[in-house]
């Protein structure tokens, strides 16, 4: 069994929809792991989405439009890349986005592990299948 699908099945048991399982893992795989959430949060920066990156460290998560979060990773090839990864149609991954990123942004500037402007920090990120844990536990 793949990483992908041990920490889906894992993750699958923190919420009713199998794709923000699917995708929260398809996008760990994406960024190369926790510690590439550093990256997303730059490239939100590079696309002109810095207000969400400090709306969603301050605890402002709810009610993202997704193509928003489309724009602040760069575009439909991001999107396109989960995906394919993933199985889940390009839709249902940007509506996932809109609700896993903004949570995981919080998550890892909240625990010091990432800095709003995404710089790592000494607090090194956890594994990816604790963080989605965390994430999807935090969307119950």
């Amino acid at each position: 069994m793949s990483f992908f699908d041990s920490v889906t099945k894992l993750a699958e048991g923190f919420t009713s929809s199998g794709n923000h399982a699917a995708v929260a893992t398809g996008l760990m795989e994406e960024l190369g792991g926790s510690g590439g959430v550093a990256g997303l949060i730059q490239a939100f920066h590079q696309n002109g989405a810095s207000d969400l990156v400090q709306q969603f460290a301050n605890g402002q998560t709810q009610g993202v439009n997704p193509g928003a979060i489309e724009q602040a990773v760069g575009g439909s090839a991001f999107i396109d890349s989960i995906a394919q990864r993933t199985g889940v149609s390009a839709d249902s991954v940007r509506s996932s986005l809109a609700t896993i990123v903004p949570v995981l942004v919080n998550h890892v500037t909240a625990n010091g592990h990432v800095t709003t402007d995404g710089q790592p920090t000494d607090n090194p990120p956890p594994d990816s299948g604790t963080l989605i844990r965390s994430v999807l536990g935090r969307l119950l």
